[in-house]
């Protein structure tokens, strides 16, 4: 059998076809994707693009398509392959939809499930959609279905189940069993869950933290701001009374629940003044603690996420649920005395990763996360180091008064 004709069998068998393009080829010009460019970039050579004339780096059409349907096979397929049932065992030829499942063509699909009518609208919800038309057609016309559903419909997808998971946990926490929530069944070991064989959303969590490789060294000699507003004689001030407060004085954060004290800080002094600013000031000073790491911390970085992408190299439904989990963990934080049940999840998230996270991975010193202010570019830090074990891994260099 000669090459050409097993590479159209091949390509028949993926589900595309180029045997009516000839030999085309392909330029980043046309996406503004991230993974896309970067891949024309890494299988490319000089030649000139076929939709927009320009004499640059150029990937070879069929290697193209190759690539974005081995990545869209992934996630989406033909309603025919499935296994859906068919929707006359559902409906009267007549009878409307109901809320729980929808029709697609002769099956049915639960009604949140999702499906593309056509390739373009598929094409467009993926970012393969350009401003050239050419392009679009030659793209859209190389596939065989025109209809598109994402694999396994009849169960929730891997995104959707997270976010349940984690909503389910933080009512859970907030309103049923706080501290012996580790007791119920899902948090036993080799339990899982029926739809993407997940196990409890805490270890959920801690695998992609581990997956996407969050977890980072931050190297001894690190500076790190900490502020108080107070109107202590700056002079007189030193290590214990700028770094983590005292057990009895700790108040509630988003990390940290009353009681337990670890250390909040930023990467620069305008994030810790505004960070630590009050609501209501009378007549109060910022003092802001430069310090520095005396040794190498393990930092679990949630500022660093993969670019929310469908062509991402990591599965992209998971990296959109961490995305919005970490914006979460950031949100803004009441400075009152009253008790903020809001904080509650990502208190215990928090625990989980400094005692729990270590039994499988590393140990944990800490969490860089991003602030929640919107005139704050500059990242936070929190260290699991209370104002004792804090001495271990600091030391306070500078004073600075009212910066």
């Amino acid at each position: 059998m000669g090459g050409a004709k097993q590479m159209m069998i091949e390509m028949e068998e993926n589900g595309y076809s180029l045997s009516d393009y000839g030999e085309k080829f392909l330029c980043t010009n046309h996406y503004e994707d991230y993974y896309i460019n970067q891949f024309i970039i890494d299988h490319s050579n000089k030649g000139k693009c076929s939709y927009c004339g320009k004499r640059t780096k150029v990937i070879d059409l069929h290697d193209f398509t190759e690539y974005i349907t081995e990545h869209i096979k992934k996630y989406y397929g033909n309603p025919d392959d499935e296994n859906l049932p068919l929707s006359s065992s559902y409906f009267d030829r007549d009878e409307d939809d109901d809320k729980y499942i929808k029709r697609l063509g002769a099956f049915i699909v639960p009604s949140e499930t999702e499906v593309y009518e056509s390739t373009r609208e598929l094409l467009y919800d993926i970012d393969l959609y350009t401003d050239n038309e050419e392009l679009n057609s030659d793209i859209e016309n190389c596939f065989y279905s025109d209809t598109w559903v994402q694999h396994d419909p009849m169960v929730l997808s891997l995104g959707d189940e997270l976010s349940m998971k984690w909503t389910q946990f933080e009512y859970l926490v907030k309103h049923k069993q706080r501290f012996t929530f580790l007791g119920l069944e899902e948090f036993k070991e080799d339990m899982f869950s029926h739809d993407n064989g997940l196990s409890d959303i805490l270890t959920e969590i801690s695998k992609l933290i581990k997956e996407l490789n969050l977890v980072k060294l931050l190297k001894s000699g690190g500076e790190i701001y900490r502020c108080r507003f107070t109107n202590e004689n700056s002079t007189t001030l030193s290590f214990k009374d700028l770094t983590s407060a005292p057990d009895n004085l700790a108040k509630q954060s988003r990390m940290s629940p009353a009681g337990i004290s670890m250390f909040y800080g930023a990467f620069d002094i305008k994030t810790a003044i505004k960070e630590s600013k009050p609501k209501t000031i009378i007549h109060e000073q910022s003092v802001v603690g430069k310090f520095e790491t005396t040794c190498d911390l393990n930092i679990i970085d949630l500022t660093e996420l993969p670019i929310q992408s469908f062509w991402s190299p990591y599965n992209w439904q998971a990296v959109s649920f961490l995305h919005s989990f970490c914006k979460q963990v950031s949100n803004e934080i009441e400075r009152d005395d009253r008790i903020h049940i809001e904080y509650v999840p990502t208190q215990i998230f928090t625990e989980y990763l400094k005692y729990v996270f270590p039994k499988n991975y590393n140990k944990v010193d800490g969490i860089i996360f991003k602030s929640s202010l919107k005139d704050v570019t500059g990242n936070n830090i929190v260290l699991f180091y209370d104002q004792k074990s804090s001495a271990k891994v600091l030391q306070l260099n500078e004073i600075i008064k009212n910066y």
